[in-house]
């Protein structure tokens, strides 16, 4: 049928807005994800919360060019600035202009959503709005290969 369902990943680890910094950012290490779901307490998709926007609050010159004599300046200086926000709350820091794709989409249409998004994996809900998983581009050149193969 070529639906997300059929594609994406069930297991998936979330985070509430009420959850610290801190705690995210352990979640992030231990599931090796550099972008986590937010959800409410009935497991509905609210947003994301990605370490590139915690990386944005601590070191003040990340897109720019450090040489090798302020590194260490600058590393310490995030770490400073780290541990007076890692109390704070995701709902800080978090995003809410992401859409979550529903389950039942077909898997041709998230291959616009993906590349026009530069996003390696969306977040997928169910009818309700509930977090079901996520899909990422090796999915969809799996869908791709399949298509192929019935093809050729």
């Amino acid at each position: 049928m070529n639906i997300v369902k059929d594609y994406m990943y069930r297991t998936l680890v979330s985070v509430c807005q009420k959850d610290s910094i801190e705690e995210v950012i352990r979640i992030m290490y231990q599931a090796e994800m550099s972008v986590v779901p937010v959800v409410n307490e009935e497991n509905r998709f609210l947003g994301t919360i990605y370490s590139e926007n915690i990386l944005k609050n601590i070191i003040p010159e990340k897109y720019g060019f450090l040489d090798s004599n302020r590194l260490l300046f600058e590393i310490n200086q995030a770490a400073e600035t780290l541990a007076e926000i890692k109390n704070r709350q995701v709902k800080e820091y978090m995003s809410t202009r992401v859409s979550p794709i529903r389950e039942m989409d077909k898997m041709y249409k998230i291959a616009d959503i993906m590349l026009d998004n530069k996003e390696s994996f969306l977040f997928v809900v169910n009818e309700k709005g509930n977090l079901r998983g996520y899909i990422t581009r090796a999915d969809l050149l799996y869908y791709l290969l399949d298509v192929c193969n019935d093809i050729g």
